[in-house]
């Protein structure tokens, strides 16, 4: 049995006012390849399919023709669940017309622990994998708002709500499998999918993911996830990484870079395979090609130009996005002119122009023409307006930066307002 493990596509994302449609096209066709070419079973995406919860047309094109084209040229089942991007509605409305193409979608929880649980047929026609399809757990939905509640507590109800879901879930599936080991006397993997963080996982400073869980990021302990998963398909997070140390929690990272602190990261699918009396799985990395060059140049105006003119050597005849961080002891105001004279004849297109010498309590001024606000997310600039207070009472700037972080996860997940990059 062999799968595949994606996430975080963002289908729909606006970069810097460039959309990424043809990038996201050719790593579509480029995965299709892949199922075809390894025999792939099923695929798995955990979460974040779209970029936001009103995706353009054509993301939903892009989503729907390789949805038909995975099931029209390949025997593979996708499962699909939703991330705290996506609409539950939106992923949920056609998954009835989805199911006879062989895709099985979770947008959100339901009443019935039993619908997140899948059972996947291998190429013999055999069950081979149950799926314990979890999404993204929202708040609403894992914990009862009392009045009065400390962060603390507010905090602890929500991992205990999303500990004790994993636990029904792996309750279902086991009772599941053991049907099917009365039928035929196999015993299959179990694997299980997750939207969310968890301890021990590392981020870029600047890698533009938003704190799902009130007070409790990073929280998410391993213990969360119970030792009867064979495998755990994690999906949030963009950088692939396995967590703990351990080979078979995994966050496969996103298939394109979504910030510049990705730029010229590998990304990569992961395949999972399972073979008959073997207690652990089988796990291969694919690198996924880089379909748009993303570059950083940092440092003096020299090293900078310098830098420039290295990436169209290195990548001659490609589109190149970049962005520029220049340290200067002064600000000249002909340093913008000299980038993007530059640019233009090197065909480089420059989509974001820092001045680096600001020192951190400066942060918020205008240093160069180029600069606005929309630099910064609206957590940094709010930790800034509360720093501006001075010294507050024992435990006021804690409960003030709760109190921020609860209006805008409540905000994000009821409009979902677009990826950000802080």
């Amino acid at each position: 049995m062999k799968i595949i493990h994606t996430s975080d596509w963002h289908l729909g994302q606006n970069f810097m006012f460039k959309d990424r449609k043809k990038e996201h096209a050719e790593f579509l066709d480029w995965l299709l390849e892949l199922i075809k070419k390894e025999s792939v079973d099923a695929l798995i995406i955990a979460g974040d399919i779209f970029d936001t919860i009103s995706p353009p047309n054509y993301a939903l094109k892009l989503y729907y023709s390789f949805l038909a084209r995975v099931s029209s040229t390949t025997a593979c089942d996708t499962v699909i669940i939703g991330g705290n991007h996506d609409s539950v509605s939106t992923l949920n409305a056609p998954k009835g017309i989805l199911k006879a193409l062989n895709v099985h979608v979770t947008g959100g929880i339901s009443n019935d622990i039993s619908d997140e649980i899948i059972v996947l047929t291998n190429s013999f026609g055999k069950p081979g994998a149950i799926i314990c399809a979890v999404p993204f757990l929202r708040d609403r939905d894992i914990r009862k708002s009392i009045a009065g509640e400390t962060c603390k507590e507010k905090s602890k109800a929500l991992i205990d709500g999303i500990k004790n879901h994993y636990a029904l879930a792996k309750d279902a599936a086991l009772k599941k499998r053991a049907e099917i080991v009365d039928k035929n006397g196999t015993k299959i993997p179990i694997l299980a999918t997750g939207h969310l963080f968890t301890e021990g996982s590392k981020i870029n400073a600047d890698e533009g993911i938003r704190d799902i869980y009130v007070g409790t990021l990073g929280h998410v302990s391993l213990s969360t996830f119970p030792n009867e998963f064979d495998y755990v398909a994690l999906g949030h997070l963009h950088q692939p990484q396995k967590i703990g140390g351990n080979n078979h929690i995994r966050y496969s990272g996103a298939p394109i870079p979504l910030s510049f602190s990705e730029a010229g990261n590998e990304k990569q699918v992961i395949c999972i395979s399972f073979e008959e009396n073997n207690e652990k799985p089988g796990i291969t990395t694919f690198i996924i090609p880089e379909f748009q060059k993303l570059r950083r140049a940092r440092g003096s105006l020299d090293e900078v130009i310098d830098q420039l003119k290295a990436f169209r050597l290195e990548t001659p005849q490609k589109s190149i996005w970049v962005e520029v961080s220049i340290l200067e002891k002064k600000w000249r105001p002909d340093i913008e002119s000299i980038i993007n004279d530059l640019a233009q004849e090197l065909s480089l297109d420059i989509l974001a122009l820092k001045n680096l010498k600001t020192s951190q309590d400066k942060r918020f001024k205008k240093t160069s023409p180029s600069e606005t606000l929309d630099n910064y997310t609206p957590k940094a600039v709010f930790e800034k307006r509360v720093e501006k207070e001075g010294p507050l009472e024992d435990g006021m700037k804690e409960e003030l930066m709760h109190a921020f972080n609860e209006i805008m996860n409540s905000v994000n997940q009821n409009m979902g307002k677009p990826h950000e990059n802080p």
